[in-house]
């Protein structure tokens, strides 16, 4: 086939790879030009990637993705480590609460590929246009469809799009596939409508958060306070994580709800210093002794959980039109699922033209399947999460303790007790029984689909019986009240 894809950014670009290997003739058309630099370094201090704001922000690449690389483009692997890209291992965190691990053979599987951002999108865009096999056009603005009404299915069929090069004048460029990777911003809904096309539904919902980022770099010789992967806590008014990445390079993302004025000051790189310094999980990273910072803060706000509904009703909503990535399904980025999503997207389309050459509806319906499948389980699981995560910060804001497990009368307060259990049981449970650990770890690098972990008795009896002995071990210190933190920031 002729394909399409619209947007250069990673989900295009391992799009293009899949389809690419299979044979087709494949156009990635990038809205931004922009000068490839000479190496990962010099795209980090030069490299403006309008079109993808989350570029400066922390990304971690779990072991479902990691294991698609290694599995289908294992040269990409191979050169992302020569460029600084580590892979921190399950086995290797494991060691650091047990002793003499017995380890599985699925155990290997579980990895976190440690990249920043601009890292991994320069060695893969580099990877894809050393192939020869795609064709790479930047400066180009897509800005609508071509298509047809289908006869046999009274669908609309997209055979192609139209487009603005170097500012000048709307022309056509056809194709027997479009696919959309133009990300969470980008015009699917209207230009379905003007192709007569059924109106775009999305599920959606608020994430509760806008956040900040800050870039580090470990000082020479100095090595990572933890080697847990990626890691985090959650204040309830503020979020906050620790991302590896390469090169000796880490990032911190603090994040809070988009309502809370006083703490916007994470968005000013001072304001961000004191709030990453009083939490003391995080203030083992940025000590001037440990590292030095290579950024300012940057933000980003106006963040949903979204599912776009593109096939209704056992019907896609058009032909030969498949959007991936964030233009299909975006969660909450703290979760760092939004690359893995799209990997599953793409690799789902190269598997579904492969069975169905030539039935543009059953390539859609079977894309569909495995978004569902594999996609929505985690984007439901974590609008359930942010629905109770701003329940926790409202309360605090209030004044309520959303972790007091007694009500006035004596009686028992169900959903605090369901807190302060996973608040104060799940973490050193995990840290005790390496199943435990190995079945959360699984869950997080999305190996297995997010059931409900309580629902096993086994796992509940083991989460209780770490609740029931949280008095014996030392205090949890993860960091200070809102009302001190308020305090910090007036400093």
């Amino acid at each position: 086939m002729d394909v399409i894809i619209v947007g250069g950014s990673i989900a295009g670009l391992i799009t293009s790879l899949a389809l690419s290997r299979d044979g087709h003739n494949v156009t990635i058309l990038e809205k931004h030009a922009i000068q490839m630099p000479n190496t990962p370094d010099e795209a980090f201090d030069v490299w403006n990637r309008q079109g993808s704001p989350q570029v400066m922000h922390s990304h971690a690449f779990l072991g479902r993705m990691h294991n698609m690389i290694r599995d289908h483009e294992p040269e990409l692997l191979r050169k992302l480590i020569e460029n600084g890209a580590e892979e921190l291992k399950f086995e290797s965190s494991a060691r650091q609460y047990f002793e003499d691990p017995e380890f599985e053979p699925g155990d290997d599987d579980i990895v976190l590929l440690a990249c920043r951002r601009i890292t991994f999108e320069w060695v893969l865009r580099k990877h894809v246009l050393d192939t020869g096999l795609v064709n790479f056009r930047d400066g180009v603005e897509v800005t609508g469809l071509i298509a047809e009404r289908d006869v046999q299915s009274d669908l609309p069929r997209v055979t192609g799009v139209t487009l603005v090069e170097d500012g000048g004048e709307q022309q056509d460029l056809k194709a027997d596939l479009v696919v959309d990777s133009s990300g969470r911003r980008g015009s699917l809904g209207d230009w379905l409508e003007a192709i007569g096309a059924r109106k775009l539904e999305e599920v959606k919902s608020e994430t509760g958060i806008f956040y900040a980022t800050r870039f580090y770099r470990l000082l020479d010789g100095q090595e990572r306070p933890r080697d847990d992967g990626f890691a985090g806590g959650d204040l309830g008014y503020v979020k906050f994580g620790i991302f590896p990445a390469d090169g000796g390079t880490f990032s911190i993302t603090l994040a809070a709800a988009p309502d809370d004025d006083p703490m916007r000051a994470v968005l000013r790189t001072d304001g961000f210093d004191r709030v990453a310094q009083a939490i003391p999980m995080v203030s083992e990273w940025v000590s001037p002794s440990v590292s030095t910072p290579i950024t300012d803060a940057s933000g980003m706000a106006n963040l949903n959980n979204a599912h776009r509904v593109t096939v209704q009703e056992d019907e896609p909503l058009a032909l030969g039109l498949v959007p991936i990535g964030d233009a299909r399904v975006h969660a909450n980025p703290l979760t760092g699922r939004g690359c893995t999503l799209a990997w599953i997207c793409a690799y789902a389309l190269a598997d579904a033209l492969r069975e169905h050459p030539d039935d543009l509806r059953a390539v859609a319906l079977d894309v569909n399947s495995v978004v569902l499948r594999d996609c929505a389980p985690w984007l439901e699981a974590q609008m359930r999460s942010d629905v109770d995560a701003i329940a926790v910060n409202k309360m605090q804001r209030e004044g309520k303790d959303p972790y007091k497990t007694e009500n006035e009368d004596g009686t028992t307060n169900p959903e605090a007790y369901r807190r302060a259990v996973m608040r104060e049981g799940l973490g050193p449970a995990s840290r005790e029984d390496l199943g435990l650990m190995r079945a959360i770890s699984r869950i997080a690098h999305m190996l297995d689909v997010p059931s409900d972990l309580t629902k096993k008795p086994e796992v509940m009896q083991k989460i209780l019986e770490s609740y029931e002995t949280r008095h014996d071990r030392p205090p949890r210190v993860q960091g200070p009240s809102r009302e001190e933190m308020l305090e910090i920031l007036a400093g």
